[in-house]
């Protein structure tokens, strides 16, 4: 009898505690891509690996080296990516000032879960505000655009350090700073563009609701400034978290009228239906 109580805890040590802990991921928040790289924090994990780093393709994720084990009772788990610095369930990150077409923005998820065969699953969220420049012009053709940057005025934070304070159970607790800057350049390639054409510009800015904004165009040789504005002057509120496009398909025309040309706001959340909101542009 007592070998046979000894076989059975043996099994159980073997199956469960010190299992190396599977993940998944879903698919609907992220385009994920083979070289995509997740870190990972769980403080019950066995053993002195209480980090580790993933790979993901599709919803599968894959150990670079190291790989958490399951331990004793509930386990908490803090993600985040690209991976990054992460200490307990604090995430420090920062949004480059400077930026291209590559620039990515940070996602974290946390998840409880006990110690079982299955996978936990890891509900990832963004903690950063996308904007989303189409502009074009209109008919008119050869007109040259080389480069783009979006300012604030009154120095609203656009870009730099923040950190967040992660939660099962909760929303991040976002601590903007210390160090930020009002302005985000992008990198772009000097294009001609003919009659019809259009050039899309993507801003990635801190978790925040972004006011009081101006996106500047260098055409042919000029800036050209687009205020964020509605058609009675007030500032366009870009919410934080979430993806807005402005498209303007006449805005680069140097028959461009300020007073009576318009462009088109849509805001997009997978939550909700997307609608679209005209302003004049001012």
């Amino acid at each position: 009898m007592a070998a046979l109580l000894l076989v059975s805890c043996e099994k159980w040590t073997y199956t469960s505690r010190g299992k190396p802990i599977s993940f998944t991921a879903s698919q609907t928040a992220i385009n994920w891509t083979s070289d995509d790289v997740i870190r990972i924090f769980c403080p019950q994990a066995f053993g002195s690996g209480s980090e580790a780093d993933y790979t993901i393709q599709g919803s599968t994720f894959t150990p670079k080296g190291t790989q958490l084990r399951w331990g004793d009772g509930i386990h908490t788990f803090y993600a985040v990516y690209p991976a990054g610095e992460i200490s307990g369930n604090i995430v420090s990150a920062n949004i480059p000032s400077a930026q291209n077409a590559g620039t990515k923005g940070v996602m974290v998820a946390a998840a409880e879960a006990i110690r079982s065969q299955d996978a936990v699953a890891l509900q990832f969220q963004p903690l950063y505000t996308t904007l989303e420049f189409v502009v074009g012009p209109g008919d008119y053709s050869g007109i040259e655009v080389s480069a783009f940057r979006l300012e604030s005025a009154g120095g609203g934070a656009l870009a730099g350090d923040f950190k967040a304070a992660l939660a099962a159970q909760a929303a991040p607790a976002l601590t903007i700073g210390p160090s930020t800057t009002s302005q985000i350049t992008v990198d772009i390639n000097p294009v001609i563009l003919d009659a019809g054409q259009t050039i899309k510009v993507t801003v990635v800015a801190l978790p925040k609701d972004l006011t009081n904004l101006t996106a500047y165009f260098t055409v042919d040789g000029e800036e050209q400034a687009l205020p964020l504005v509605d058609e009675d002057g007030n500032p366009i509120v870009i919410p934080a978290c979430r993806k807005t496009t402005i498209t303007a398909t006449d805005f680069l025309s140097p028959a461009y009228d300020e007073g009576a040309s318009r462009f088109k706001v849509t805001i997009e959340d997978q939550d909700v239906d997307d609608y679209t909101l005209d302003y004049h542009i001012k």
